[in-house]
């Protein structure tokens, strides 16, 4: 019987979030790198600068965070985007 309900529940949650979907609302944080952030970042590291160097240099555009300076880890992630995968 738990099984059932949990499955009508699941069910459900993904209706919804379709339903959400649909009218252009999708859940989840807001990125921290807008395009231009992230350019910025790959034209930096191509230059020679220091991850951390980068991290310092950029400002988030918008949100809580606006004004501040991205994470090292953010800065990474977004460079790691571009690499191959081996």
């Amino acid at each position: 019987m738990a099984e059932s309900e949990r499955e009508c529940i699941r069910e459900k949650s993904l209706e919804g979030q379709a339903s959400a979907r649909d009218r252009g609302r999708h859940g989840g944080r807001p990125k921290v790198f807008d395009d231009d952030m992230a350019h910025c970042a790959r034209t930096l590291r191509a230059s020679g600068v220091s991850i951390p160097e980068i991290a310092a240099r950029l400002f988030i555009p918008t949100g809580k965070n606006k004004g501040q300076n991205p994470s090292v880890a953010s800065v990474y992630r977004v460079l790691a985007e571009d690499e191959p995968e081996t």
